[in-house]
C-alpha cells in the first residue's frame, strides 16, 4: 500500500506564471524521477485527537449538502448524496494515526499494519477482502486501496454501484479493519518482504534527500524520526504482539472518521453506521505524544549523490499556528498565501527571463506543520554548477519585494485567476466526482478546517480578496521571509560544504540592491489570426452526440457538447503525423517538445503570455503531447474562456517563438534527468523493454538515453514542430459548451487565415521480435537489491484479432491476481506484481502479453519457477466461474461507466476522427469485455502463452555483480 507522500502537482487551472515556471522543472521534479514532496500547507485546527468537527469549534455553517455526525463513543462521520457518476459510491475511513505515534522500536508498525488490514479479520479470511471487491468490480489499487501518513493512515473503496451489496460490503469492511483485524503470526511473516519491497522501491536519492532536508529543518521533533516507511531492522523484527499494541492504541473509534458520498440514501446509511459501530470500543490506551519542537543543530546541510536532485531551499521556522478555523484566521491564512503568491510571481518571472541562473523557485507560507513547527520556505532548482548564483538572484527577488513593498499592480495580476478560480468551482460544484469530494472530506477531517460548499467559500473569500491591502502582504514577507533562513542542498555532485552555503547565504542576503524596473502591463496581440474561412461541410453523429465541420483552410471541427461535467471544456488541437512522421535520427529529441511552451511566441515570451492570463483571470492551459500518428495541444478551460484558450492555443501554433529561453532550461534540465534516469530501476527497465520489444523501431517510443539527453537541442523540437504546424488543424473541443460558441472560437482562430495542406498519414507498423533468447539485461545505478524482471510475448494488435487482444487484457488481470496471491501474499517476495495484455489500436502490428515484478536478483529463480508453473495451469484448466468474474467485473465496470467523464471522449473522437472504425471499437468495448469466456482465455495461455518461449528483460544494479540468470525454457 503505497505511503502518502504529497507531491506538488499544477493543475491546468492553476496560476499560469507557477505552471510556467515549473514546466521545466517538473520533468525532474514531478514526473516521478525524484521523490522530494514539499511539506503540507495546513489549516489552522484544533488538536488531532479532538472529536468535534471543524465547524462545530467556531459556529460556522459547514456546507448543507453534507451530513456530519458523531457517535457516543467518538466515531465521526461524514455522508453525502452525490450523482456524479450516476451510481457508484466512495467510502473512506481514516484513523487519526500514522507513523508519528509509533513507539521506539516500532518505527514502520503503522505502515505495517495497514497491509495487515488486508491480510484477515474475524469475519474475512486472508485474501478473500480483494476478492470480494473484485467480485463487486473494484480494481486493486485504483479502486481498493490504503496509504499511510505522518498522522493519519487512510483505507478507501471506489464501489461502481451504490447498492445493498456496495454499502453493506463496504461498512463490514471497515468495521472489521477497526476491531477484529486477526493479525495472524504466519501472515505477517509472509508480509514482512512485501513492506521491505516498498522500502526497497522507494529508497531512491530523492527520497535521501528530502529525508536529510526533514533532518535540518525538523531535528528536535518527532516527526524527523518517524518516516512512515519506518525502519527495516523493525520490519524485520515486527511481531503480532508488537503490531497489537499500536492497533489497540490507535484504531480506536474517537479516533476515527467513516466519509460515504455517492448515490445513497443518507438517512439508510447514517442508521447503518450507528447499528454497526455503536458498539465498537477502545482496546487500549492511547499513548500521550510528544512532537517536539524543531531544535536545528546545524544553520546549514548538504546532501551530494548520484541520481539526487539540484535543488537548494531556505527555511524560516515559524510557530505553528494552532488556532481554531474562525473567519478571521482564515483571513490571516490568506494573506500569508497571497504573499506567497506574489513572491512566485516574481520568482516566475526571473526564472523565465534569458540568462536565468535557475531554472525554477516557488515560496510557500505553512501555518502549520505536523503540530510540530510553522514555515516559509524559498525552494530553488538549478543546474549543481549555478547554485550559488542561483541562490544569489532568488534571494535577491525576495529582499527586494520586501524592500519595495508589495505593489497594487502585483495584487491585479494575483488576484483575477484567483477569483476566476473561486467562480468555476461554484459553476463546476453540481457535477464532482463523488470519489474527489469524499478525499476532500477526509482532508479536512485530518486539517481540521471548516468544510464548505463553493458558494459558501465564495461568499466568505470575496469580502477578504476586497479587503486585502499590499501593505498587509509586505509585512508578512518581512516578517515570514526575514532573519537568517536554514539552508539545505542537494545534488548529484559538487559537494560546496556547509561552511560555503553558510557564506554564499550571508553573502547573498548582504549584497546590496540595484534599482528595479517596473514592468509593463502586456497586451494580447492575438486577436486576429485573418478572415474567417467558410464552412464547407457539416455532418452529425447522432450515436456519439457529436458534430464534425470543415472548414475552406482545411480545418476541421468535432464537438461534443456534454452535461456531464458543468463548467469544463476540453480543446484538443491535432497536428502532424506523429512519431510516424519522424526521421529515426529525430525520435530520440521528441522529449523536447515538453519544453515547447518555454519558447513563447513570436510576439510573446512564456512570461508575458503569463501575465496576460494572469492579469486577464482567464483559465486556460497548454499542454503538448505526441503520440503515434499526430501532435497534440491540449488545454482545459471553462466555457466563459473557450475563445482565450483557442486563441492561447493558436499562438502557440501559428507564431511559435523557439526564444533562447527555450534553449537554456534545457541544456539546465537535461543533465539533471540523465542523472536521475540512470539510479531509477524503473526507468532503465522500460528502456531496455522498449528497444527490446520494439524490435529496434525508434518511434515505437521509448525512454531516450543520457547521451541522448544531454545532446538535445531547442533547434531539434522546433525541427520536428514547424512542419507540423504549417499542416491544417483538426479541433475536438468536448465538454460544457454549445455548437455555436464553439464554431465561433475555431472559426476565428484555427478556422481562419488561408488554406493549409493535410499532411498525408504515415503507417507505422511493428514488427514483432522473436520469442526467446538470452535474457536481455539494463544496468542502473541504484541499489544492489533493487531489480525487476518480465517475460514478454508479442501480440498482434487490436484489429488484427479483436476477440484475442480482449481476452489477452482479461488474461492479464486473472494473472496478476494470482501473482498477488502467491508471490506477494504467500512468498512475500514483492509489493507489486503486475501483468499486461493486449494488443494497440494505433500501430499495426503491436501488441504485448507482460508479466513483471520488482525483487532482488537473488529471488529471480524463485519466480520464474513460480511463474512458469501458473502458465501451465491455466493452459491445463479452464479458471473457475468465480475467478472470470474477479478478472473481468472491474474491466467491464471501468468500461461502462467511462462515458461520464470528458476523458473518454477526448481519447476516443480524436482517434475516429483519423481512423472512423474507431467507434466500433469504443461502443463495443464493454460486449467485447464481457464475452471472453474461460474457454477463451485457458485457450490463450495454451496456445499463445505457455507453449512459447519468453522474452526476458531485467533490470539490476552496475555493481551488484554476478549474472540476472537464464530465463525458463
Amino acid at each position: 500500500m503505497p505511503l502518502a507522500l504529497p507531491f506538488q502537482r499544477l493543475s491546468s487551472h492553476a496560476p499560469s506564471a507557477l505552471r510556467a515556471t515549473a514546466l521545466a522543472v517538473a520533468l525532474v521534479l514531478d514526473g516521478g524521477l525524484a521523490l522530494t514532496p514539499p511539506a503540507r500547507a495546513e489549516t489552522p485546527a484544533a488538536a488531532a485527537a479532538s472529536p468535534a468537527w471543524g465547524h462545530e469549534l467556531v459556529q460556522r455553517a459547514p456546507d448543507p449538502a453534507v451530513r456530519f455526525g458523531r457517535l457516543p463513543n467518538g466515531l465521526r462521520y461524514a455522508l453525502q448524496h452525490n450523482e456524479t457518476p450516476k451510481d457508484g459510491v466512495a467510502m473512506r475511513m481514516r484513523i487519526g494515526a500514522g507513523s508519528l505515534q509509533e513507539r521506539d522500536g516500532e518505527q514502520g508498525l503503522a505502515h505495517f499494519l495497514e497491509h495487515m488490514a488486508f491480510r484477515g479479520s474475524a469475519k474475512v479470511a486472508d485474501g478473500e477482502v480483494v476478492h470480494m471487491l473484485q467480485r463487486l468490480g473494484l480494481s486493486f489499487g485504483a479502486d481498493t486501496n490504503a496509504f499511510t501518513d505522518f498522522d493519519q493512515t487512510v483505507y478507501h473503496f471506489n464501489f461502481p454501484k451504490a447498492d445493498a451489496a456496495a454499502l453493506d460490503t463496504g461498512l463490514m469492511l471497515f468495521r472489521e479493519i477497526g476491531e477484529h483485524l486477526k493479525l495472524d503470526a504466519e501472515l505477517i511473516e509472509q508480509e514482512k518482504g512485501v513492506v521491505l519491497s516498498e522500502e526497497r522501491t522507494r529508497d531512491v536519492p530523492g527520497m535521501r534527500a528530502f529525508i536529510a532536508e526533514q533532518a535540518l529543518t525538523l531535528a528536535g521533533t518527532r516527526v524527523a524520526r518517524r518516516l512512515p516507511i519506518g525502519r527495516i531492522d523493525t520490519v524485520q523484527a515486527a511481531t503480532a504482539e508488537k503490531l497489537r499494541r499500536y492497533y489497540q492504541a490507535n484504531y480506536r473509534p474517537d479516533n476515527a472518521t467513516l466519509i460515504v458520498v455517492g448515490n445513497i440514501d443518507v438517512d439508510a446509511v447514517e442508521k447503518q453506521i450507528r447499528e454497526r459501530f455503536a458498539d465498537w470500543k477502545p482496546a487500549g490506551k492511547r499513548d500521550a505524544l510528544d512532537l517536539g519542537a524543531p531544535k536545528p543543530t546545524a544553520a546549514a546541510a548538504e546532501f551530494i549523490a548520484d541520481g539526487a536532485p539540484d535543488k537548494l531551499s531556505l527555511t524560516w521556522p515559524t510557530p505553528p499556528d494552532m488556532r481554531p478555523p474562525t473567519l478571521a484566521v482564515g483571513r490571516d491564512v490568506l494573506v500569508q498565501q497571497l504573499a506567497a503568491g506574489v513572491l512566485n510571481l516574481r520568482l516566475a518571472d526571473r526564472a523565465l527571463k534569458p540568462g536565468s541562473p535557475f531554472l525554477g523557485a516557488f515560496g510557500m507560507r505553512l501555518p502549520r506543520l505536523y503540530n510540530v513547527t510553522g514555515q516559509a520556505q524559498l525552494n530553488v532548482m538549478a543546474p549543481p554548477e549555478k547554485w550559488a548564483e542561483a541562490l544569489d538572484a532568488a534571494t535577491t527577488e525576495l529582499r527586494q519585494l520586501q524592500a519595495q513593498g508589495v505593489q497594487p499592480a502585483d495584487l491585479a495580476r494575483l488576484l483575477p485567476l484567483i477569483r476566476s478560480s473561486m467562480q468555476a468551482m461554484v459553476a463546476q460544484a453540481p457535477t464532482r466526482q463523488s470519489a474527489a469530494i469524499a478525499d476532500m472530506l477526509v482532508m479536512n477531517a485530518h486539517y481540521g478546517g471548516v468544510y464548505q460548499s463553493a458558494e459558501q467559500g465564495l461568499a466568505e473569500g470575496e469580502p477578504m480578496l476586497a479587503s486585502v491591502k499590499p501593505e498587509e502582504l509586505t509585512a508578512v514577507l518581512r516578517r515570514d521571509f526575514g532573519g537568517q533562513p536554514l539552508v539545505f542542498r542537494s545534488a548529484k555532485a559538487g559537494a560546496a560544504g556547509v561552511p560555503a552555503l553558510s557564506a554564499q547565504l550571508a553573502q547573498s542576503l548582504a549584497k546590496p540592491l540595484q534599482a528595479q524596473a517596473a514592468p509593463t502591463a502586456v497586451t494580447w496581440p492575438y486577436a486576429d489570426f485573418g478572415t474567417p474561412s467558410a464552412i464547407v461541410g457539416k455532418t452529425t453523429d447522432a450515436e456519439l452526440g457529436s458534430t464534425t465541420l470543415a472548414f475552406a483552410n482545411g480545418t476541421r471541427l468535432v464537438i461534443k457538447p456534454t452535461a456531464q461535467e458543468k463548467d469544463k471544456v476540453i480543446v484538443q488541437v491535432l497536428l502532424g503525423q506523429g512519431m510516424a512522421g519522424l526521421k529515426p535520427e529525430q525520435v530520440s529529441a521528441t522529449w523536447t517538445l515538453n519544453m515547447f511552451p518555454l519558447g513563447g511566441t513570436g510576439k510573446l515570451s512564456l512570461g508575458e503570455v503569463a501575465q496576460w492570463q494572469q492579469a486577464s483571470g482567464v483559465l486556460a492551459g497548454l499542454n503538448l503531447q505526441l503520440d503515434s500518428r499526430r501532435i497534440l495541444l491540449v488545454g482545459d478551460t471553462r466555457p466563459a474562456d473557450l475563445k482565450p484558450q483557442l486563441q492561447l492555443l493558436a499562438a502557440f501554433v501559428r507564431d511559435p517563438g523557439f526564444r533562447p529561453e527555450m534553449g537554456e532550461k534545457l541544456a539546465g534540465v537535461a543533465p539533471m534527468m540523465a542523472n536521475q534516469f540512470e539510479t531509477l530501476p524503473g526507468i532503465v527497465y522500460g528502456r531496455e523493454l522498449s528497444k527490446v520489444m520494439n524490435n529496434g523501431e525508434p518511434r515505437l517510443g521509448g525512454v531516450p538515453t543520457a547521451a541522448e539527453l544531454l545532446a538535445a537541442k531547442a533547434d531539434d523540437a522546433a525541427a520536428i514542430l514547424r512542419p507540423a504546424f504549417a499542416g491544417a488543424a483538426d479541433v475536438v473541443v468536448i465538454g460544457d459548451v454549445s455548437e455555436e460558441a464553439a464554431i465561433a472560437a475555431v472559426q476565428a482562430t484555427f478556422g481562419a487565415g488561408p488554406a493549409l495542406p493535410r499532411l498525408p498519414a504515415v503507417p507505422l507498423k511493428a514488427t514483432p521480435p522473436a520469442d526467446g533468447g538470452a535474457p536481455n539485461v539494463a544496468l542502473h545505478k541504484g541499489r544492489a537489491d533493487q531489480a525487476l524482471l518480465g517475460w514478454h510475448w508479442p501480440m498482434p494488435d487490436q484489429w488484427a484479432d479483436v476477440a484475442l487482444s480482449n481476452t489477452g487484457r482479461v488474461a492479464a488481470t486473472l494473472l496478476q491476481t494470482r501473482l498477488v496471491d502467491i508471490v506477494r501474499e504467500k512468498l512475500g517476495m514483492t509489493y507489486s506484481p503486475r501483468a499486461s495484455g493486449g494488443g494497440s489500436l494505433d500501430v499495426a502490428g503491436q501488441g504485448r502479453f507482460s508479466a513483471e515484478l520488482e525483487t532482488p536478483p537473488a529471488k529471480f529463480d524463485a519466480f520464474r519457477e513460480v511463474l512458469q508453473a501458473q502458465l501451465k495451469a491455466l493452459a491445463a484448466e479452464p479458471v473457475s466461474a468465480d475467478e472470470l468474474q474477479r478478472a473481468k467485473q472491474p474491466m467491464v465496470e471501468q468500461s461502462r461507466k467511462a462515458p461520464e467523464h470528458n476523458g473518454h471522449w477526448g481519447y476516443w473522437l480524436q482517434r475516429i476522427l483519423i481512423e472512423p472504425r474507431m467507434k466500433a471499437m469504443m461502443q463495443g468495448e464493454t460486449t467485447n469485455l464481457e464475452a471472453v469466456t474461460a474457454e477463451q482465455v485457458q485457450a490463450f495461455f495454451r496456445d499463445r502463452i505457455a507453449g512459447r518461449q519468453p522474452i526476458e528483460v531485467v533490470a539490476r544494479a552496475a555493481d551488484a555483480g554476478g549474472q540476472a540468470g537464464t530465463s525458463a525454457k
